[in-house]
């Protein structure tokens, strides 16, 4: 205190100013720290946060009806009205590789006439460019029924497009819709050139007054099994259909990922849209029973109503069992030998019908 007095006038001054100083760059300092961490507390985090506890966690629990996928209750809202689209694409080896068979939640492959399959896809939730779009058959409403969908073929046997009318099916066939709806690719001859999207063919469908949503008899779904290291390492599923060359199927199980990557005959089997390989969650062999179609031209039918033997393939396993279809518009079902129904993993799906005299082998 007595050295302080000694101080002149001019060194108390000096040091009066450097604490005023100190003092006001030390509220500042605190000013802008406190309004970071209250800046801080209102960030709202999708995950969660030690921040604001008060804010709930964005949660994946709606699932799509279709294949058990999980979406947010607000990535749901975009959907979950929306009416199911079926749609015919073509498998022809001029027809691959096709686009939008990705953004499918369930597709069906079967046999056409010659030996040669097709497709049916189902879409729901994800938007996409798709095709060649091919013609209608009559096993194929039987599926189509399953879910109401809005049906889109290029015209069909004289059969099965009668039967458009008598099943009163949302029909949306690019013969009776043409441009732009449906539009030719100067990529590829006819008739392997008819292409299509899922925004064109909603738009179509609700100026024919078809809407959604509608009520789909889900199949049963199971989490699947999250450690890696209990998977088996290989497991591969081939499918001959009869035996044509250039449509035997190939399935070879990813550890990794937990699903099954597509071969065609003997190649890849690529999307146009984005140039990855196609795969599958789950993999059901439906067996049926196939007669010449009285109408000729090689066409055939189809037991897909009634029972017959089935095999699942998931987890890189197979379960052994039958499918039963009550009825053309009941959901076709899968159980194992002990009557379950046999639970699916969650995301795509792949109906594989095939003949029962054709060759399939796993191991």
């Amino acid at each position: 205190m007595k050295k302080f007095k000694e101080w002149s006038t001019r060194t108390k001054i000096l040091g009066a100013l450097l604490l005023v100083a100190y003092i006001f760059l030390w509220l500042v300092a605190g000013f802008v720290a406190g309004r970071k961490s209250a800046q801080a507390a209102d960030i709202k985090s999708p995950i969660g946060s030690l921040i604001n506890e008060d804010i709930a966690p964005l949660v994946a629990d709606f699932a799509n009806p279709i294949n058990g996928e999980f979406f947010t209750k607000e990535e749901a809202v975009k959907w979950k009205n929306r009416l199911p689209l079926a749609v015919v694409i073509e498998n022809h080896t001029d027809a691959r590789p096709q686009s939008g068979l990705r953004n499918a939640e369930v597709v069906y492959e079967t046999l056409a006439e010659g030996g040669i399959t097709r497709l049916l896809a189902v879409y729901l939730a994800k938007d996409t460019d798709l095709g060649p779009v091919r013609s209608n058959r009559t096993y194929f409403l039987d599926w189509v029924s399953e879910y109401s969908a809005g049906y889109a073929h290029i015209g069909g046997s004289p059969q099965a497009q009668q039967l458009v009318k008598t099943y009163n099916i949302r029909d949306l066939d690019q013969f009776f819709i043409g441009v732009p709806t449906y539009q030719r690719s100067t990529a590829r001859f006819a008739p392997h050139n008819v292409y299509t999207s899922t925004q064109k063919l909603r738009a179509a469908a609700g100026a024919r007054g078809y809407k959604g949503p509608v009520i789909v008899n889900s199949w049963s779904f199971a989490d699947e099994e999250a450690r890696a290291e209990s998977r088996p390492k290989h497991f591969v599923l081939d499918l001959g259909f009869r035996g044509t060359y250039g449509y035997a199927v190939r399935w070879i199980y990813d550890t990794k990922t937990n699903s099954y990557l597509r071969f065609n005959a003997g190649k890849k089997h690529i999307d146009a849209t984005d140039n990855k390989q196609l795969w599958a969650k789950t993999i059901a062999v439906q067996l049926v029973k196939v007669s010449p179609d009285p109408s000729g031209h090689s066409r055939i039918q189809q037991g897909t109503i009634g029972s017959g033997k089935a095999l699942v393939f998931k987890n890189g396993k197979v379960v052994s069992g039958t499918w039963k279809k009550k009825s053309r518009t009941a959901r076709t079902r899968f159980f194992n030998k002990k009557g379950e129904e046999i639970e699916f993993n969650r995301g795509r799906i792949w109906i594989e019908v095939v003949p029962s005299d054709s060759y399939i082998k796993y191991k």
